[in-house]
């Protein structure tokens, strides 16, 4: 790859095709998401969704007791947030979510409901400031679930957020057996000042416990929903069977998502180039290729965000797997995608560069994963939506841009006065023409082929159809083709350093032109063989005498034959060389018989 030209960079900044490959780019891939979001929606499973009990502690070390540089209460509205952030995530009416606090007495702020404003009032209200009698809100969220017309029936789980040790350890680890006993699921969220290991016994499993700290308690939220709900790359929370129809779902969704970035694209370079947006072999390319490029980012990239998930319950690598790995996985997945996408663009692209249009799909994937990541904090659904559309557009973004930025020459083709658009030149010819299943650019009124441009050792030839000749054009070249105009233009690159100057054997404007080739050097005399004619000297040629004419004893034989003499003659084969040479007798054609008399 050629070195970095800013200057080209900085110039391909203002061409209008990155903005319409951006909005094209991005608007293929959202209504891909979309649909990937109704696959999401119809695979799910048809199990009644999760029951949940959020218990939140609400002594008064959530209250008093924030770490350095923490005010008053910092700590409990923070738990607040992620608490309010989590009902927001679950916003479906098969959801039912009950909140209830704990200090030194239990506070039933919101029985079992779908309502989400009573929902969020609930979780502003819960206030104490006292002890952590944890057993007693154990017992009460039991009672809650057991009670629910959903019990027996929906998985119930409790999602217990605590910073400390209960003041009645004995009677909490009873609480949470008897829970357990009834079927009940007890995840728990620990703050950096909670006994890991005591919530594991409250739990009774430790990989159900979630270490997290001041200033990420939305993350583990996120983690303690994922052991709930399950998750996938695409899904904040998901009631997917396992692994394996998790992998396939997320694949289906990226698929998709790719594929309309793809399709949307391919068809964008060709309207751009004033070309049907598809002919089937097209549209089978780019369909294919789109699908193959989402099925592969989305089954690498749901690998390692699944091994985040398995392993966020371990103390201390748990929690920096989970920040870590879970959105390096989205950002892998996505840098993969845009990779295969941008390089199966190159076949619609003329002359961009395969590496180039890898390198460019890569980049616009990467970035358009760490959007993704960011994006999903507005919600599973939106923040997918929108994470896609950004995705898509840095794909587009990127590719226009690598197109613009390392290109020598162009073609700069003009529909009237108010559309331009730009082709780049290289090794793939360029045609222009009527017939638009035959050139890359279509112009009106003119020959189905009218003329071809192809980049050739640094200078631009150019082949008339109409005339046949071919011809070396340089920057500034201009003709008109039926209805448009077309000027060849060139990159302050193709004019390197140290190159001859203009007046020299390459025409200005900064193509470079070859030196004419050397001289044809005369081939060597050979001896001439014996017996050959020296200049000047007359050949004398012997001429054979010809054969005698026809006797009377031919033509009796003839006649005898049943055929005709002028027949016979004519019948007669000529071998060898010495045919031609023989004399032919020509006989009187005989006059027509007189006219029957009736």
């Amino acid at each position: 790859m050629p070195p970095i030209d800013f200057s080209a960079w900085a110039g391909s900044l203002k061409d209008p095709k990155l903005a319409r490959f951006a909005i094209v780019g991005a608007v293929g891939c959202l209504l891909g998401a979309a649909v990937g979001e109704l696959l999401l929606a119809a695979t799910r499973s048809a199990s009644p969704a999760q029951t949940v009990c959020l218990l939140i502690d609400c002594s008064g070390s959530m209250y008093y007791g924030g770490g350095p540089g923490e005010g008053v209460g910092q700590k409990l509205y923070e738990v607040k947030a992620a608490a309010e952030d989590f009902v927001g995530r679950h916003n479906s009416p098969d959801d039912r979510i009950a909140v209830f606090g704990f200090g030194t007495q239990v506070h039933r702020a919101a029985r079992l409901t779908s309502d989400q404003a009573e929902l969020r009032r609930a979780i502003e209200e819960l206030d104490d400031r006292g002890g952590t009698a944890m057993a007693i809100g154990l017992k009460a969220a039991a009672e809650e679930l057991t009670k629910s017309s959903d019990a027996g029936h929906a998985p119930r789980s409790i999602l217990l957020f605590t910073d400390g040790q209960p003041d009645n350890a004995e009677a909490a680890l009873a609480a949470a057996e008897a829970c357990r006993q009834q079927e009940l699921k007890i995840v728990a969220i620990g703050t950096g000042d909670a006994d890991l290991k005591y919530l594991g016994q409250i739990t009774g499993d430790s990989k159900l416990v979630f270490e997290t700290s001041s200033g990420s308690f939305d993350e583990g939220f996120k983690q303690a929903e994922k052991a709930i709900y399950g998750g996938s790359l695409v899904e904040a929370a998901s009631r997917s069977a396992g692994f394996w129809q998790s992998l396939a779902r997320t694949a289906g969704w990226t698929a998709l998502a790719a594929l309309g970035a793809s399709l949307a694209l391919a068809a964008g370079q060709n309207l751009y180039l004033h070309r049907a947006a598809f002919t089937s072999r097209e549209a089978a390319v780019a369909a294919l290729g789109g699908i193959a490029a989402g099925v592969l980012g989305g089954a690498v990239g749901q690998l390692p965000y699944a091994l985040a998930s398995a392993s966020a319950s371990l103390p201390v690598v748990g929690p920096v797997l989970a920040w870590t790995v879970a959105p390096l996985g989205r950002i892998v997945g996505w840098t993969i995608l845009g990779t295969l996408v941008g390089r199966g663009l190159a076949l619609f692209i003329p002359n961009l560069d395969r590496r180039r249009a890898t390198l460019g799909g890569a980049i616009g994937g990467a970035a358009g994963g760490i959007a993704f990541v960011l994006a999903l904090v507005l919600g599973a659904v939106v923040g997918a939506l929108l994470g896609a559309a950004i995705l898509g557009g840095a794909i587009g973004l990127m590719l226009a841009l690598f197109e613009a930025a390392y290109r020598q020459a162009w073609l700069e083709v003009r529909y009237g006065a108010k559309e331009t658009i730009t082709v780049s030149l290289g090794p793939e010819p360029v045609r222009i023409g009527g017939d638009s299943r035959a050139c890359q650019v279509y112009a009106r009124g003119a020959r189905a082929v009218a003329y071809q441009y192809r980049l050739e050792e640094g200078e631009v030839r150019c082949v008339d159809y109409a005339t046949e000749t071919s011809s070396v054009v340089t920057d500034g070249h201009q003709q008109e083709v039926g209805a448009v105009t077309v000027i060849v233009r060139a990159s302050h690159a193709a004019a390197r350093p140290g190159a001859p100057s203009a007046d020299s054997s390459q025409p200005a404007g900064g193509m470079a032109v070859p030196p004419p080739p050397p001289a044809r050097s005369e081939r060597p005399a050979t001896p001439a063989p014996p017996g050959a004619i020296k200049p000047g000297q007359t050949a004398q040629v012997k001429v054979a005498a010809p054969p005698p004419p026809r006797t009377a004893s031919n033509q009796a034989n003839n006649q005898t034959s049943g055929l005709s003499p002028s027949r016979a003659a004519d019948a007669t084969p000529h071998v060898g060389p010495s045919a031609p040479s023989q004399p032919r007798v020509i006989y009187p054609v005989p006059p027509p018989p007189p006219p029957h008399k009736g």
